[in-house]
């Protein structure tokens, strides 16, 4: 068997080039091509990351501080979620600790629940709020400020620059021009495309599709079933639009989510801008409303926005023959917590643990891809439903929420939760899912769906107040002897540097 394999990448937005990294980064010998049209361009409105992106990031040995002076990008150590209850108006989903303390048992959160205490605003170090990031030298009297968080904000085409350069450099090829004809065989394979800048078709073993939603190669394929997620979300449209960075000169470490009439809007600060949006459902209000609502909210007259409608939900059958979506062109969920980078991340991933055994008689491996694929969908659209589980009745969406069906695996984790706190084990975990247990513990409490009087029975049962209260004094000990600066003035100083 051959180490040897032929990887074409079609698009060269951001989940064609990190497919296309990850892969050449992965299988050094492997021949990848990207194919691209400047004419078709990238969607561009996907501007944070999770921590998946820093696994991407350090895997393919690309430094913050070439990102901090290439692609305008800030720190972001999570997001704060603005009015989307009554009872608790504004809460941070930024996991600082596990708060693990007993077998399985979160005894640290569980204190905090019993007494009222919101998750971050105890166990984050105290520059969130502020604006400050960590100021961190190495051992070697180096600056790694810039390695103080695990999630980024960034200018998606400048982005998109910077990485096609280190592409580049890996030896990944590229070619301009625009898929002419896709070429299937009897049985289903694609043997190859033609490019309209080239005279001879590219040939390939595996093809992957990160056209985005033209789904260039995946529409040639015999099996489409599209899993629909509109039932669980209400969102399907966003208007898309900049303003200038705050008057203060400050710049939030963290994305802001703040939930609207009919919907809500993200707030991401770049170091030049603010890249906003208003996601919102076509069931209740027109783009003309969205925009009016946005303006009043935000104080000013927006002149220039674009419109972006999508589908929620993903192809089931991502692996399929020799074709494998990846990004857009097999799945979105909405722009709630970052999701669409960090799955195609995690696609990718996934795909090479299968890519040196493959071939086109395997009969097991693309199955297995698209069964733990499912789980990553599944985990990803719990997560980003169990955000519209709310008090509020204050608008007809927000009230329409109240008998909204949940997601399966949300309804299990619901039922769970209403006998006893979470734990890790209640969802199922292969590695490749966003979402573990803390990240949803915090976006529960802030929900407000988890219950004290459990945190009460069980505290006393473990025996965790003490080792919890330790927990959190050692934390805030060392928040407070921890050296933090302006978020501004570090990225100042590195772009200096």
């Amino acid at each position: 068997m051959s180490n040897q394999k032929n990887i074409v990448v079609v698009g060269a937005g951001t989940a064609g080039l990190t497919t296309a990294m990850i892969v050449k980064r992965t299988f050094p010998f492997y021949n990848v091509t990207v194919v691209y049209s400047d004419k078709i361009g990238i969607v561009g409105v996907g501007e944070g990351s999770t921590e998946h992106w820093r696994w991407f990031q350090d895997y393919c040995g690309i430094h913050p501080d070439q990102m901090v002076k290439n692609c305008d990008i800030t720190h972001k150590y999570g997001i704060k979620f603005e009015n989307w209850t009554n009872h608790t108006p504004e809460y941070f989903h930024s996991v600082a600790t596990s708060g693990v303390n007993a077998l399985s048992f979160f005894g640290t959160y569980s204190l905090l629940l019993e007494n009222s205490k919101l998750l971050t605003n105890t166990l984050s170090w105290r520059g969130l709020s502020d604006d400050k990031v960590l100021d961190q030298i190495d051992q070697d009297g180096r600056d790694v400020t810039n390695y103080g968080t695990n999630q980024y904000h960034f200018d998606t085409f400048k982005l998109n620059i910077f990485l096609r350069n280190i592409a580049h450099e890996m030896g990944i090829n590229f070619v301009e021009g625009e898929v002419d004809k896709v070429n299937v065989d009897e049985n289903g394979f694609i043997t190859n495309i033609r490019v309209s800048s080239l005279t001879s078709p590219i040939y390939g073993d595996l093809f992957i599709d990160a056209s985005g939603f033209k789904r260039v190669l995946a529409s040639h394929m015999r099996n489409i079933e599209f899993e629909s997620f509109r039932k669980y979300l209400p969102c399907d449209s966003a208007v898309v639009f900049q303003t200038s960075s705050d008057s203060s000169g400050k710049i939030h470490p963290y994305t802001r989510a703040i939930a609207m009439n009919a919907g809500w809007m993200w707030e991401i600060p770049t170091q030049s801008r603010r890249g906003n949006g208003y996601v919102f459902s076509s069931d209740f209000i027109s783009e003309d409303e969205a925009v009016a609502e946005a303006e009043k909210f935000h104080g000013i007259k927006i002149d220039d926005h674009r419109l972006i409608q999508y589908k929620s939900g993903y192809y089931t059958s991502a692996w399929q023959k020799n074709c494998v979506s990846i990004g857009l062109s097999n799945n979105f969920i909405e722009p709630l917590e970052a999701t669409t980078i960090s799955i195609g991340i995690q696609q990718a991933k996934l795909l090479c643990s299968y890519l040196p055994t493959w071939n086109k008689e395997s009969v097991w491996l693309d199955k297995e891809y698209n069964r733990i694929h499912k789980n990553i969908m599944e985990n990803a659209v719990s997560m980003i439903s169990l955000h519209y589980i709310s008090d509020r009745d204050d608008t007809p969406m927000w009230a329409a929420q109240k008998s909204a069906e949940k997601p399966a695996l949300l309804k299990r984790l619901l039922n769970i939760w209403s006998e006893r706190l979470p734990e890790p084990h209640d969802i199922d975990y292969t590695g490749f899912e966003l979402f573990a247990i803390p990240h949803l513990w915090h976006v529960a409490q802030g929900q407000g769906v988890l219950n004290p009087r459990l945190a009460e029975v069980s505290l006393d049962a473990y025996g965790s107040r003490l080792p919890a209260v330790n927990n959190i004094n050692s934390l805030i000990r060392g928040y407070l002897e921890s050296k933090v600066i302006d978020h501004a003035e570090a990225l100042s100083r590195t772009r200096g540097s």
